[in-house]
């Protein structure tokens, strides 16, 4: 199954999305595959319900805030 993916502006395999954090899935996963399947079962079966949990606990940065947060950073170097 392949996903347009919002952070890498292209098309991703499902594979790509729940493996790219050194083996743990991207925090949007949720979010981009909800729609086409129970990712939250799946995931759960995966990491565990209180891994699932735990680790989807924080939600990602939208591009908008780690464009700030960059900028931010290169200001403060200065």
């Amino acid at each position: 199954m392949n996903i347009y993916c919002s952070q890498l502006g292209m098309i991703v395999e499902f594979y790509y999305c729940i493996s790219m954090h050194e083996g743990l899935p991207c925090l949007s996963t949720p979010r981009c595959w909800a729609n086409r399947m129970d990712i939250e079962g799946y995931l759960k079966g995966l990491m565990g319900e209180e891994g699932f949990f735990n680790y989807f606990a924080s939600l990602p940065k939208t591009r908008l805030e780690r464009i700030v947060e960059l900028v931010n950073n290169l200001v403060e170097k200065d």
